[in-house]
């Protein structure tokens, strides 16, 4: 499908990772689905690939920035508007495997030992190696997932777009083995194929055959969207959707949506592209709340929007140039500096690996009106800065869909329930710690900074603790194994480490760390010196 064929068909439409309540007007008459109230909700998640905290021009920092000023996204500013920005939000894994089998199960990376992107080995560096993880990734019949849950309750399962659940050759590299009656687009591999122009190969990225070459992927995944939608509502079915973008993974140069890249030609190569290629995924969310309110369903629509990890801020983007935005404010755009004012960028320890732009929202509220739904007030342009992470999406969206007997999807996960944040009570564990586990070397060697070495971390109110493994032995021959502390109130570019200032509560999250990983089971990496695991983070390497 040609632009002008795919403006024609969505002219008024809309692209949301959402959730609905209801099915709207069409199907109010229609009975619920098993297991669920009358009124179940479609659910769809809009999950972008690679999305930084500031990839947008929505703020989640306290105040406007000059990064905001940098892209445009007119579409997440208007589901803000609609609903609730949470400035706190994490993914559980500074890469995407994790993450979206994190959301898939409710379970942190460190429980299903999913701690690495699928297809990336027992990558380590010149010390360690990783251990023994989930290499082939989320498996069917390992545990309760979303979509199956759901299904067995009466929905139809959707996923469109990038999938990387399962490694290649595996039943998990198939969404529909994992609880999806529908699969578009999604396999084994984490990036749109070595380019975003069709046509790409049928095997690994199934159901685009019927697009025409050189049709750009963010099109056709969004055409592909909307039309089952619409066959959902004609079929007067209750659905959940994981929209997935492949967008903004790279490669980025040559890749930016050719409508979009006008805007940007002050722009320094790949940034034209990258911005061009955030405005796009923009454009799909516009797209698919069009075609919400089109079938008078927008209403009864919820939205979440979500990234998969933090954006990328190294390989591919290490360029240095200085930009002036339209207000006059400067920004040098350099290695690892692409998310300021937080630190690093995707695979790294710091909260521009990990910290990404959430929003839910009901599609179809009026912004400064009073909240749509009684029973579910999500105040229009309202925010949250609790923090909260990818594990917190099943059980918040069972909840939402109104699953009964949740406990026995529940009960051994992570994630915890935040439906109370919409009434403005705290959660069933207000005081509970984040946690950030990931034993690998992203990419290069130790030695490179960057914070991408082997790491596990937590955030517990406004502080954070990273261990980094080093060689993993204190004493050792090669580097020592060190700790890490800020307080994010104050620090939020982690520049300051008060491990020596605040050494009581140190030694406290240190313990909690190690009973936290003990308990859930989780791996550390290897030691290349004796091929044996490395102790897990302790108050003996302080």
């Amino acid at each position: 499908m040609h632009r002008r064929e795919f403006l024609e068909y969505c002219m008024g439409a809309g692209l949301v990772l959402c959730l609905s309540l209801n099915m709207g007007a069409a199907a109010q008459t229609q009975p619920g689905p098993v297991g669920v109230g009358s009124n179940a909700p479609n659910i769809i998640l809009f999950l972008v690939d690679d999305m930084g905290w500031q990839d947008t021009s929505v703020p989640f920092h306290t105040q406007r920035t000059v990064w905001n000023e940098l892209y445009r996204t007119p579409n997440m500013q208007r589901l803000a508007d609609r609903g609730m920005r949470f400035t706190n939000a994490y993914a559980a894994s500074p890469v995407c495997s994790p993450t979206r089998v994190s959301l898939m199960t409710g379970k942190n990376p460190a429980r299903t030992r999913v701690t690495d992107w699928v297809g990336h080995g027992r990558y380590g560096n010149r010390y360690i190696k990783a251990p023994d993880w989930a290499t082939t990734g989320l498996q069917p019949g390992s545990t309760h997932t979303l979509p199956a849950i759901l299904r067995d309750h009466g929905y139809r399962t959707m996923h469109v777009g990038k999938a990387h659940f399962g490694g290649r050759g595996t039943a998990g590299a198939d969404p529909t083995t994992l609880g999806f009656d529908i699969n578009i687009a999604g396999g084994p591999t984490g990036g749109p194929d070595g380019s975003y122009f069709l046509p790409w190969n049928e095997a690994k990225h199934p159901g685009l055959q019927d697009h025409a070459p050189d049709t750009y992927i963010t099109d056709a995944l969004t055409v592909e969207a909307n039309r089952l939608i619409d066959q959902a509502v004609t079929d007067q079915v209750p659905f959940f959707m994981n929209m997935a973008h492949y967008a903004i993974h790279s490669p980025l140069s040559a890749q930016g949506d050719p409508d979009y890249l006008g805007h940007y030609q002050d722009r320094p190569n790949p940034e034209d592209d990258y911005a061009a290629l955030l405005e796009s995924m923009d454009a799909s969310l516009g797209a698919i709340l069009d075609n919400l309110t089109r079938h008078g369903i927008a209403g009864n629509t919820i939205v979440i929007f979500f990234s998969d990890n933090g954006g990328l801020s190294n390989h591919s983007r290490n360029m240095k140039v200085t930009y002036t935005a339209p207000s006059g404010a400067t920004v040098t755009y350099q290695k690892d500096r692409h998310n300021m004012p937080i630190k690093g960028g995707k695979g790294a320890a710091y909260e521009g690996g990990l910290r990404v732009p959430m929003i839910v929202s009901w599609a179809g509220q009026t912004p400064g009106a009073a909240p749509l739904k009684a029973d579910l007030p999500i105040a229009p342009g309202s925010s949250s800065d609790c923090p909260v992470i990818s594990d917190d999406l099943l059980p918040t969206v069972l909840h939402l869909a109104g699953v009964r007997s949740m406990d026995a999807y529940t009960r051994d996960i992570d994630g915890q329930d935040l439906t109370p944040i919409f009434h403005g009570h705290a959660l069933a564990r207000p005081h509970r710690a984040l946690y950030f586990h990931y034993p690998h070397q992203w990419y290069r060697d130790i030695g490179v900074g960057l914070g991408i070495q082997p790491f596990t971390a937590m955030r517990k109110g406004n502080w954070k603790l990273i261990y980094f493994y080093g060689d993993g032995h204190k004493g050792g021959q090669g580097l020592d194994p060190w700790f890490e502390l800020y307080d994010l109130s104050q620090d939020l570019g982690e520049s300051e480490n008060l491990l020596n200032a605040k050494p009581e509560l140190a030694r406290s999250l240190i313990q909690e760390m190690n009973a936290w990983m003990t308990k859930v089971g989780a791996q550390t990496p290897v030691s290349k010196a004796n091929a044996q695991p490395v102790p897990l983070p302790a108050l003996s390497a302080l």
